[in-house]
Protein backbone atom coordinates (compact mmCIF):
# COMPACT_ATOMS: atom_id res chain seq x y z
CA UNK A 1 0.00 0.00 0.00
CA UNK A 2 1.09 3.56 -0.58
CA UNK A 3 2.93 4.79 2.08
CA UNK A 4 3.24 1.33 4.15
CA UNK A 5 6.82 2.20 4.52
CA UNK A 6 6.60 5.86 5.71
CA UNK A 7 3.69 4.85 8.15
CA UNK A 8 5.80 1.65 9.33
CA UNK A 9 8.77 4.74 10.18
CA UNK A 10 6.19 6.47 11.94
CA UNK A 11 5.22 3.75 14.44
CA UNK A 12 9.17 2.92 15.41
CA UNK A 13 9.81 6.42 15.43
CA UNK A 14 7.22 6.66 18.18
CA UNK A 15 8.33 3.85 20.24
CA UNK A 16 11.87 5.03 19.90
CA UNK A 17 10.53 8.26 20.92
CA UNK A 18 9.20 6.91 24.18
CA UNK A 19 6.17 8.41 23.07
CA UNK A 20 4.42 4.68 23.53
CA UNK A 21 5.49 1.08 24.72
CA UNK A 22 3.93 -0.66 21.90
CA UNK A 23 2.18 -0.28 18.60
CA UNK A 24 -0.49 -2.42 16.80
CA UNK A 25 -1.56 -1.76 13.55
CA UNK A 26 -3.35 -2.39 10.47
CA UNK A 27 -3.18 -0.95 6.79
CA UNK A 28 -5.66 -2.76 4.85
CA UNK A 29 -6.94 -2.37 1.00
CA UNK A 30 -8.41 -4.22 -2.01
CA UNK A 31 -5.95 -6.79 -2.83
CA UNK A 32 -4.01 -6.55 0.99
CA UNK A 33 -4.17 -6.78 4.31
CA UNK A 34 -1.39 -6.38 6.75
CA UNK A 35 -0.65 -6.33 10.38
CA UNK A 36 2.02 -5.29 12.53
CA UNK A 37 2.73 -5.43 16.35
CA UNK A 38 5.71 -3.27 17.67
CA UNK A 39 7.43 -3.12 21.18
CA UNK A 40 5.59 -3.90 24.49
CA UNK A 41 2.21 -3.33 26.75
CA UNK A 42 4.24 -1.53 29.57
CA UNK A 43 7.50 -1.99 31.83
CA UNK A 44 8.37 -3.79 34.41
CA UNK A 45 5.86 -6.33 35.24
CA UNK A 46 3.83 -5.17 31.60
CA UNK A 47 6.93 -5.68 29.56
CA UNK A 48 5.01 -8.16 27.37
CA UNK A 49 5.35 -8.10 24.28
CA UNK A 50 2.60 -6.84 21.61
CA UNK A 51 1.30 -9.72 19.98
CA UNK A 52 -1.59 -10.30 17.73
CA UNK A 53 -5.14 -10.84 19.56
CA UNK A 54 -4.64 -8.47 21.93
CA UNK A 55 -7.23 -6.48 22.86
CA UNK A 56 -6.93 -3.04 23.83
CA UNK A 57 -9.33 -0.23 25.28
CA UNK A 58 -10.98 1.64 22.65
CA UNK A 59 -12.17 4.95 24.39
CA UNK A 60 -13.77 7.31 22.07
CA UNK A 61 -13.52 4.84 19.03
CA UNK A 62 -17.09 3.48 20.73
CA UNK A 63 -18.65 6.09 19.56
CA UNK A 64 -17.85 5.03 15.97
CA UNK A 65 -17.50 1.70 15.91
CA UNK A 66 -20.26 1.24 18.45
CA UNK A 67 -23.01 3.67 18.50
CA UNK A 68 -22.81 5.50 15.20
CA UNK A 69 -23.15 2.05 13.25
CA UNK A 70 -26.13 1.18 15.09
CA UNK A 71 -28.03 4.33 15.14
CA UNK A 72 -26.91 4.07 11.22
CA UNK A 73 -29.03 1.29 10.96
CA UNK A 74 -31.83 2.68 12.81
CA UNK A 75 -32.27 5.39 10.40
CA UNK A 76 -32.03 3.09 7.62
CA UNK A 77 -34.77 1.07 9.46
CA UNK A 78 -36.91 4.02 9.67
CA UNK A 79 -36.68 3.37 13.34
CA UNK A 80 -35.28 6.81 14.02
CA UNK A 81 -35.01 10.13 12.10
CA UNK A 82 -32.62 12.44 12.15
CA UNK A 83 -34.84 15.32 12.95
CA UNK A 84 -36.40 13.17 15.66
CA UNK A 85 -36.11 14.92 19.14
CA UNK A 86 -33.72 12.76 22.37
CA UNK A 87 -36.42 13.69 24.25
CA UNK A 88 -38.76 11.80 22.34
CA UNK A 89 -37.30 8.99 23.65
CA UNK A 90 -35.08 9.33 27.05
CA UNK A 91 -36.66 11.63 30.31
CA UNK A 92 -36.24 14.14 32.35
CA UNK A 93 -33.93 15.87 30.20
CA UNK A 94 -32.88 19.70 30.53
CA UNK A 95 -33.10 19.95 26.57
CA UNK A 96 -35.10 17.56 25.18
CA UNK A 97 -35.98 19.52 22.30
CA UNK A 98 -31.94 18.63 20.86
CA UNK A 99 -32.01 16.39 17.32
CA UNK A 100 -30.37 12.95 16.63
CA UNK A 101 -28.65 14.85 14.15
CA UNK A 102 -27.06 17.44 16.51
CA UNK A 103 -25.74 15.18 18.54
CA UNK A 104 -24.42 12.77 15.81
CA UNK A 105 -22.62 16.02 14.17
CA UNK A 106 -22.20 17.18 18.10
CA UNK A 107 -23.73 20.24 17.30
CA UNK A 108 -25.94 20.10 20.48
CA UNK A 109 -24.08 22.79 22.56
CA UNK A 110 -23.80 20.35 25.56
CA UNK A 111 -20.67 20.83 26.84
CA UNK A 112 -17.27 18.20 26.24
CA UNK A 113 -17.62 16.85 28.85
CA UNK A 114 -18.38 16.75 33.07
CA UNK A 115 -15.69 18.14 35.35
CA UNK A 116 -14.87 15.75 38.72
CA UNK A 117 -16.40 12.57 37.68
CA UNK A 118 -15.47 10.79 40.61
CA UNK A 119 -17.66 13.01 43.02
CA UNK A 120 -20.27 11.30 41.26
CA UNK A 121 -22.00 7.75 41.74
CA UNK A 122 -24.44 6.34 38.51
CA UNK A 123 -27.14 7.80 39.35
CA UNK A 124 -26.37 11.24 40.31
CA UNK A 125 -23.99 11.47 36.89
CA UNK A 126 -26.92 9.94 34.74
CA UNK A 127 -28.93 13.09 36.45
CA UNK A 128 -26.17 15.35 35.53
CA UNK A 129 -26.24 14.27 31.84
CA UNK A 130 -29.45 14.93 31.13
CA UNK A 131 -29.81 18.10 33.26
CA UNK A 132 -26.53 19.92 31.78
CA UNK A 133 -27.31 23.14 30.23
CA UNK A 134 -26.35 24.31 26.90
CA UNK A 135 -22.58 26.06 26.36
CA UNK A 136 -24.58 27.69 22.95
CA UNK A 137 -27.43 27.10 20.92
CA UNK A 138 -27.44 24.23 18.14
CA UNK A 139 -26.20 24.23 14.77
CA UNK A 140 -23.91 27.48 16.20
CA UNK A 141 -20.65 25.58 17.22
CA UNK A 142 -19.42 22.23 16.63
CA UNK A 143 -18.12 20.90 20.56
CA UNK A 144 -16.74 17.37 20.31
CA UNK A 145 -18.91 16.17 23.45
CA UNK A 146 -18.90 12.75 25.39
CA UNK A 147 -22.26 13.43 26.48
CA UNK A 148 -24.07 13.71 22.97
CA UNK A 149 -22.44 9.73 22.87
CA UNK A 150 -23.95 9.34 26.62
CA UNK A 151 -27.53 10.11 25.47
CA UNK A 152 -27.17 8.22 21.90
CA UNK A 153 -26.25 4.99 23.71
CA UNK A 154 -29.39 5.24 26.13
CA UNK A 155 -31.30 5.85 23.56
CA UNK A 156 -30.10 2.69 21.36
CA UNK A 157 -30.99 0.72 24.77
CA UNK A 158 -34.05 2.66 24.62
CA UNK A 159 -34.89 1.13 21.67
CA UNK A 160 -33.55 -2.59 21.67
CA UNK A 161 -33.13 -3.00 25.53
CA UNK A 162 -29.55 -3.48 26.25
CA UNK A 163 -26.78 -1.41 24.44
CA UNK A 164 -24.46 -4.25 24.99
CA UNK A 165 -26.32 -6.94 23.62
CA UNK A 166 -27.57 -4.39 20.54
CA UNK A 167 -24.18 -3.79 19.65
CA UNK A 168 -23.56 -7.98 19.56
CA UNK A 169 -26.36 -8.88 18.05
CA UNK A 170 -26.32 -6.29 15.08
CA UNK A 171 -23.10 -5.75 14.88
CA UNK A 172 -20.38 -7.32 16.55
CA UNK A 173 -21.71 -11.15 15.67
CA UNK A 174 -22.18 -10.56 12.25
CA UNK A 175 -18.95 -8.83 11.74
CA UNK A 176 -17.55 -12.07 13.20
CA UNK A 177 -15.64 -9.60 16.05
CA UNK A 178 -15.83 -12.18 18.53
CA UNK A 179 -13.19 -10.12 20.47
CA UNK A 180 -15.18 -7.25 20.80
CA UNK A 181 -17.12 -5.38 23.47
CA UNK A 182 -17.90 -4.27 26.80
CA UNK A 183 -16.24 -5.61 30.23
CA UNK A 184 -13.63 -7.75 29.21
CA UNK A 185 -13.40 -11.41 30.16
CA UNK A 186 -10.66 -10.96 33.00
CA UNK A 187 -9.56 -14.46 33.18
CA UNK A 188 -6.69 -13.28 30.59
CA UNK A 189 -5.72 -10.03 31.69
CA UNK A 190 -1.98 -10.45 30.15
CA UNK A 191 -4.11 -10.30 26.80
CA UNK A 192 -5.70 -7.01 27.27
CA UNK A 193 -3.15 -3.84 27.52
CA UNK A 194 -3.39 -1.79 30.40
CA UNK A 195 -3.76 1.78 30.65
CA UNK A 196 -3.24 4.35 32.73
CA UNK A 197 -1.70 4.41 36.35
CA UNK A 198 -4.35 5.52 38.21
CA UNK A 199 -4.42 5.48 42.41
CA UNK A 200 -7.84 6.25 43.42
CA UNK A 201 -8.55 3.05 41.46
CA UNK A 202 -5.56 0.70 42.80
CA UNK A 203 -2.91 1.55 40.30
CA UNK A 204 -2.68 0.09 36.92
CA UNK A 205 -5.79 0.06 35.25
CA UNK A 206 -6.08 -3.28 33.13
CA UNK A 207 -9.10 -5.13 31.39
CA UNK A 208 -11.69 -1.94 32.88
CA UNK A 209 -12.64 0.53 31.45
CA UNK A 210 -10.43 3.41 31.49
CA UNK A 211 -12.87 6.57 31.14
CA UNK A 212 -14.38 7.58 34.46
CA UNK A 213 -18.02 8.73 33.29
CA UNK A 214 -17.67 4.65 31.50
CA UNK A 215 -16.72 3.29 34.62
CA UNK A 216 -19.55 4.72 37.12
CA UNK A 217 -22.20 3.27 34.00
CA UNK A 218 -20.76 -0.06 34.78
CA UNK A 219 -18.46 0.00 31.72
CA UNK A 220 -21.43 0.44 29.17
CA UNK A 221 -22.05 3.53 27.68
CA UNK A 222 -22.29 4.82 23.82
CA UNK A 223 -19.02 7.06 23.86
CA UNK A 224 -16.47 4.57 25.33
CA UNK A 225 -16.19 1.22 27.23
CA UNK A 226 -15.45 -1.18 24.21
CA UNK A 227 -12.55 -2.95 24.16
CA UNK A 228 -11.42 -4.46 20.61
CA UNK A 229 -8.62 -6.12 18.79
CA UNK A 230 -6.49 -5.84 15.20
CA UNK A 231 -8.47 -8.73 13.67
CA UNK A 232 -11.72 -7.50 14.73
CA UNK A 233 -11.28 -3.87 13.55
CA UNK A 234 -10.09 -5.18 10.11
CA UNK A 235 -13.66 -6.54 9.78
CA UNK A 236 -15.01 -3.76 10.46
CA UNK A 237 -13.27 -1.56 8.38
CA UNK A 238 -13.46 -4.06 5.78
CA UNK A 239 -17.80 -4.04 5.94
CA UNK A 240 -17.06 0.19 5.30
CA UNK A 241 -14.56 0.16 2.41
CA UNK A 242 -17.28 -2.25 0.69
CA UNK A 243 -20.54 -0.22 0.49
CA UNK A 244 -21.94 -1.97 4.17
CA UNK A 245 -21.44 -5.76 3.29
CA UNK A 246 -19.20 -8.53 4.78
CA UNK A 247 -19.31 -11.59 3.86
CA UNK A 248 -22.31 -11.70 1.89
CA UNK A 249 -24.15 -9.81 4.53
CA UNK A 250 -25.36 -6.25 4.31
CA UNK A 251 -24.32 -4.51 7.99
CA UNK A 252 -25.06 -1.29 6.68
CA UNK A 253 -27.41 -0.37 3.86
CA UNK A 254 -26.28 1.45 1.00
CA UNK A 255 -28.45 4.41 1.98
CA UNK A 256 -26.36 4.89 4.82
CA UNK A 257 -23.44 6.07 2.89
CA UNK A 258 -25.52 8.67 1.36
CA UNK A 259 -26.66 9.99 4.61
CA UNK A 260 -22.86 10.27 5.91
CA UNK A 261 -22.28 11.97 2.64
CA UNK A 262 -25.38 14.54 2.88
CA UNK A 263 -25.14 15.24 6.44
CA UNK A 264 -21.48 17.24 7.25
CA UNK A 265 -21.13 20.39 9.26
CA UNK A 266 -18.04 21.67 11.12
CA UNK A 267 -15.77 19.05 9.73
CA UNK A 268 -18.07 16.21 10.62
CA UNK A 269 -20.95 14.14 9.50
CA UNK A 270 -22.92 11.31 11.60
CA UNK A 271 -20.67 10.47 14.24
CA UNK A 272 -17.33 10.52 12.20
CA UNK A 273 -14.68 13.72 11.70
CA UNK A 274 -14.34 14.10 7.76
CA UNK A 275 -11.09 14.57 6.51
CA UNK A 276 -11.12 16.76 3.45
CA UNK A 277 -13.68 17.12 0.73
CA UNK A 278 -15.83 15.24 -0.45
CA UNK A 279 -17.24 15.35 2.27
CA UNK A 280 -18.07 11.92 3.67
CA UNK A 281 -16.15 10.12 1.69
CA UNK A 282 -13.08 10.10 4.04
CA UNK A 283 -13.28 9.24 7.75
CA UNK A 284 -11.34 9.22 10.52
CA UNK A 285 -11.70 9.19 14.65
CA UNK A 286 -9.31 8.82 17.44
CA UNK A 287 -9.90 8.06 20.99
CA UNK A 288 -7.99 9.32 24.22
CA UNK A 289 -6.12 5.82 24.88
CA UNK A 290 -4.26 6.27 21.63
CA UNK A 291 -6.86 4.48 19.08
CA UNK A 292 -7.34 5.73 16.13
CA UNK A 293 -9.41 4.34 12.55
CA UNK A 294 -8.96 6.06 9.02
CA UNK A 295 -11.60 5.27 6.37
CA UNK A 296 -10.57 5.83 2.71
CA UNK A 297 -13.96 4.73 0.58
CA UNK A 298 -12.85 6.93 -2.42
CA UNK A 299 -9.59 4.39 -2.68
CA UNK A 300 -11.09 1.07 -0.54
CA UNK A 301 -8.31 1.50 2.36
CA UNK A 302 -8.18 1.79 5.67
CA UNK A 303 -5.34 2.58 8.92
CA UNK A 304 -6.33 0.73 12.11
CA UNK A 305 -3.64 2.06 14.87
CA UNK A 306 -4.23 0.33 18.07
CA UNK A 307 -1.83 1.54 21.13
CA UNK A 308 -1.79 2.85 24.71
CA UNK A 309 -1.12 6.45 24.92
CA UNK A 310 -2.04 7.05 28.50
CA UNK A 311 0.35 4.26 30.33
CA UNK A 312 1.51 5.32 32.68
CA UNK A 313 0.30 8.35 32.62
CA UNK A 314 -1.58 10.46 30.28
CA UNK A 315 0.73 13.21 30.87
CA UNK A 316 2.54 12.03 28.22
CA UNK A 317 1.61 13.32 24.95
CA UNK A 318 3.83 12.69 22.28
CA UNK A 319 1.93 10.06 20.89
CA UNK A 320 -0.77 12.86 19.94
CA UNK A 321 1.35 14.00 17.12
CA UNK A 322 3.06 11.16 15.85
CA UNK A 323 -0.70 9.64 15.51
CA UNK A 324 -1.69 12.72 13.29
CA UNK A 325 1.59 12.50 11.01
CA UNK A 326 0.56 8.42 10.64
CA UNK A 327 -3.07 9.76 9.24
CA UNK A 328 -1.45 12.43 7.08
CA UNK A 329 0.58 9.63 5.83
CA UNK A 330 -2.04 7.40 5.37
CA UNK A 331 -3.74 9.85 3.19
CA UNK A 332 -1.16 10.78 0.86
CA UNK A 333 0.47 13.57 2.20
CA UNK A 334 4.15 13.80 3.04
CA UNK A 335 5.76 15.28 6.03
CA UNK A 336 6.70 18.48 3.46
CA UNK A 337 3.09 18.65 2.78
CA UNK A 338 1.87 18.65 6.56
CA UNK A 339 4.76 21.52 7.83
Amino acid sequence: MQNSQAIADLMRGAIADQAVYGVSYALIGNDENESHFLGFQGENADAIPIEAGMRYDLASLTKVVGTSSRILQLLTAGKLRLQDPIGRFISGLDKPEITIRQLLQHRSGLRADIAHVWDFDRSSLIKAVKQMPQLCPTDTKTIYSDLNFMLLGWLIAKIDGDLSKSLQEHIFKPLNMTDTGYNPDQHNLANIVPTEYQAQRGGIIRGVVHDGKARLLDGVSGHAGLFSTIKDLTHFSQMYLHDGQYQGQQILPSSAFQLLSDNVAGGRTLGWRCWSQPAGLKLWHTGFTGTSIALDLVNQKAFICLTNRVYPTRENKRWLSWRLMAIHAFYGQSAMQMQ
